[in-house]
This record gives C-alpha cells, sequence and structure tokens, in this order.
C-alpha cells in the first residue's frame, strides 16, 4: 500500500483551524490575566511639599482600608474620583488616593 504525501484542501484548513485553535488556547492566560484588577499604587508623594505630606500622615492616610468597603475612599465624601485605573484625589488630603484607602477624616457620602 502506497503511502499518501499531498494533503487535501479540506485536510489542510482542517490542520490550520485547529493550529488557530492551540494559538488561542495558549494565549488564554495571558489575556486572562490582564482583565485581572491590577492593584493602583497611590503611594508617590515625591511631589507633595512637606505640610501636604504631614497632614496625609496627621489623618493616617493608608492605600488600603482596615474597615474594607465598608468605609473607604470610594464612598467617602471628599474623595473625588479618577478615570478608570487611575488614582483619585480628595479635598482634604493632597496627592494620589487609593479608591480603597482610608484616613480618619472619612466621611460618609451624603445620599
Amino acid at each position: 500500500m502506497k503511502k499518501k504525501t499531498t494533503l487535501s484542501r479540506r485536510e489542510l484548513l482542517n490542520l490550520l483551524r485547529g493550529g488557530a485553535h492551540l494559538a488561542i488556547i495558549a494565549s488564554a492566560p495571558a489575556l486572562l490575566s490582564s482583565c485581572s484588577k491590577e492593584e493602583l499604587n497611590c503611594k508617590d508623594t515625591s511631589g507633595l511639599n512637606t505640610a501636604a505630606q504631614q497632614l496625609r500622615t496627621a489623618l493616617e492616610y493608608q492605600d488600603r482600608s482596615p474597615h474594607g468597603e465598608a468605609k473607604n475612599c470610594v464612598n467617602c465624601q471628599f474623595y473625588r474620583v479618577a478615570p478608570k485605573n487611575e488614582c483619585g484625589a480628595c479635598t482634604l488630603v493632597q496627592g494620589p488616593i487609593n479608591p480603597g484607602g482610608y484616613c480618619n477624616s472619612w466621611a460618609s457620602k451624603e445620599s
């Protein structure tokens, strides 16, 4: 019996389609990791003057609220929302503010 050495068009297309599936499957972890929530870095206060840094320290600002979602910057009346995946601002504390952060001046948003 003679061994077949050529591919039909249908067989070639099936092989290419299988390769495309493998490429998609192989790239899935990278695609999914880019969709995950990336942790914001809102700790750079190098642009603040000494008084602003001292106020930030005095109000005990932290990047992650010890109270969880119950009391964080997102639901504080002084927080100013920024575009998605960027640090926000605060009317009391200067510098970059993490939406999940907290300080001692936290006050619930008025409804």
